[in-house]
């Protein structure tokens, strides 16, 4: 086995929409795939998730305890072979930054959308080959698909946060099939 297909979800803080991303994933799929977050600030450096995020993703049967926020770094960029982005101002701050992860940055709800078609399309084999053939696929085809932003909803109500829950996990269940060969 190949090592895992590595998968960073950033956002502002590191503390809402980003952990829920991570920990959805993180759930939808087996030991193959690697999840981790961070923030394009440091104002939440090592803060927990919100509580609102912590509870969607509870109520939806994943994982929400251990999550500290982190500041995107290099290496954590380096490190990735996919970086889904909260926002267009998320994905213009890493391509800005760290020009050469370009290739690999999309937008989480966009990049949900390209991965629920493309996945007939993807090689049988490891989750880290179907990875690094989906990420390319969607790289070529990225310019075919509307943006779409995924709101943030710090300081808002808990039906804001199930709303962004919902929408991560319409965007992720496509990316898990694809990545585990179940599309």
């Amino acid at each position: 086995m190949s090592s895992p297909f590595s998968v960073l979800h950033v956002c502002t803080g590191n503390i809402c929409r980003s952990p829920m991303s991570e920990r959805i994933l993180d759930g939808l799929t087996g030991d193959g795939v690697f999840n981790h977050g961070a923030g394009t600030s440091a104002w939440h450096e090592g803060d927990d998730m919100q509580p609102f995020s912590a509870r969607e993703l509870e109520d939806r049967g994943y994982e929400p305890a251990g999550h500290g926020a982190r500041h995107l770094t290099r290496a954590q960029i380096e490190a990735s072979d996919l970086i889904l982005v909260a926002t267009t101002g998320h994905l213009d701050f890493v391509g800005e930054s760290y020009p050469e992860a370009s290739g690999k940055t999309f937008l989480v709800r966009t990049f949900g959308r390209i991965a629920a078609d493309v996945a007939g399309e993807l090689p049988e084999g490891d989750v880290h080959e179907r990875g690094k053939a989906l990420v390319a696929l969607a790289e070529l085809r990225r310019d075919d698909y509307e943006a779409a932003d995924l709101d943030d909803p710090w300081g808002m109500s808990r039906t804001e946060y199930a709303r962004i829950a919902d929408q991560l996990e319409a965007a992720l269940k496509p990316v898990a099939a694809a990545l585990e060969g179940d599309a």
